[in-house]
């Protein structure tokens, strides 16, 4: 389903088309990118946002450690050649290697693996373990890249100069799986945070210097600006997308005020234009922005949002579950990188002291057991 083409009525809209899926001719390697920062916008309040709601405390259970679930897929983040590779867990509970290559990704397919080498992306077939650089470029280095279910030939990705690396994403880029069509999706403005793509195949929404915009293959280029944006904010970041692509959800950060600055999660509803904003809370100690995460459970009941620094006994990122109309919230406690089960019946995260897991509905974590410095990046139905 396309976006609302009420936003085409009132956004400015950037050319860069895609004539087809991916099928647009490489950018010339010469193109300019300026590294200037977007101008911050701002916004008058809506006046029908929504109180926020009262937690419902969940009772404090200790579990014992569960065996890790068969589809659970997960990497190492250790620093030694040791916490190399990617592992997936089978049907009889057992973990098995599918890489040992730096920060790997695998495909919705289970049969290929994307991978990083000297700034280059690499993909590897695992029927046949034949590698193949994808990107080749002297010049750049590819991070943060994606397999997108909906477009399985293409892979999303940022990049930066190597002559001008920054702590930030960079900018956005796709390449298909073949090395074919390397297209730069913005090249005169970088993203803080990864770009999120919409699960009907349609549409890559990204942080232009801290300012939400989308790139649609139908359209192009824009800004997402409508008038209910909540209220003046400094930056959003890390966007994703519900399961039915008509909604985006944003991690925003406010202008700083002392030593405090304040953070939220605004769901912009992409058929009504209307944004409203959950769990607005003040950073501890600043409101520096951090590369945290939004996960959308299967079926859109539920946004795991992880909040930088905001209760002291969770130290530096607390977990929360809520409700994207901002009906019901659940505190999990400390936590990062949420990943929700195919069903929607779990989720599960990275805390301080390992891998946890809740089952949806009562919020008690519990230890999974994996090896140390493991971290889940996907959890798949096995094929």
């Amino acid at each position: 389903m396309p976006l609302n083409p009420r936003l085409f009525l009132f956004l400015p809209v950037a050319v860069a088309l895609l004539s087809a899926c991916g099928g647009t001719p490489t950018p010339k390697p010469e193109l300019l990118v300026s590294t200037a920062p977007a101008a911050a916008f701002t916004n008058t309040p809506s006046p029908t946002q929504p109180a926020l709601p009262t937690s419902t405390p969940t009772t404090a259970v200790t579990l014992p450690p569960a065996a890790p679930t068969p589809g659970l897929v997960f990497i190492k983040v250790g620093n030694d050649a040791a916490s190399l590779g990617l592992w997936i867990v089978q049907a009889d509970g057992q973990s098995k290697q599918l890489s040992t290559k730096s920060n790997p990704r695998l495909s919705p397919d289970q049969k290929q693996v994307v991978y990083s080498e000297n700034g280059d992306i690499w993909l590897t077939d695992l029927g046949t373990g034949k590698n193949i650089n994808l990107t080749r470029t002297n010049d750049k280095v590819e991070t943060d890249y994606q397999w997108w279910p909906a477009r399985p030939g293409i892979i999303v990705f940022h990049y930066q100069f190597k002559n001008d690396i920054q702590p930030i994403a960079g900018y956005p880029a796709t390449v298909k799986t073949d090395g074919t069509n390397y297209l730069v999706i913005d090249e005169e403005i970088g993203s803080n945070s990864p770009a999120a793509l919409s699960p009907d195949g349609q549409s890559i929404a990204y942080d232009r210097g801290g300012i939400p915009w989308v790139y649609n293959f139908t359209g192009g280029m824009m800004p997402i600006f409508p008038k209910s944006f909540p209220e003046k904010y400094r930056i959003a970041t890390n966007p994703a997308w519900s399961p039915d692509s008509r909604k985006i959800a944003w991690q925003l950060f406010g202008d700083q005020t002392g030593s405090n600055g304040w953070s939220g999660v605004a769901v912009l509803d992409l058929d009504t234009l209307q944004v409203m904003l959950l769990h607005r809370y003040t950073v501890l100690g600043g409101s520096d922005v951090g590369n945290y995460h939004l996960a959308w459970s299967s079926d859109g009941t539920w946004l795991a949002v992880a909040n930088q620094t905001e209760l002291a006994q969770d130290g530096k990122v607390s977990l929360w579950v809520m409700r994207p109309d901002g009906s019901e919230e659940h505190h999990i406690g400390n936590g990062d990188h949420p990943v929700w089960s195919p069903d929607g019946e779990a989720l599960i995260f990275l805390a301080t002291s390992g891998v946890f897991a809740v089952k949806t509905g009562e919020w008690n974590p519990y230890q999974v057991t994996l090896p140390a410095d493991s971290q889940v990046i996907d959890w798949v139905k096995l094929k």
